[in-house]
């Protein structure tokens, strides 16, 4: 299932990174990718191990704003 979130406030590519680097590392994430230029996110889950939810926590934890588009 993909699904995109809005984070708009990323205010660089290091931001990005991280948040990249933390949904690579989660259980449940196939694929991510992180845009600082068009500031959003696309994951890949497997909702059987992961809700959609969860990965708005996990954006919201790093200290980010997340809207499910």
């Amino acid at each position: 299932m993909q699904c995109v979130y809005e984070i708009p406030d990323i205010h660089c590519k290091n931001c990005a990174r991280k948040i990249g680097l933390a949904l690579g590392f989660t259980s449940g994430v196939d694929s991510s990718e992180v845009s600082f230029s068009e500031k959003k996110a696309t994951v890949e889950i497997n909702p059987e191990k992961i809700s959609k939810y969860k990965i708005k926590a996990i954006i919201v934890a790093l200290g980010f704003s997340a809207m499910l588009v």
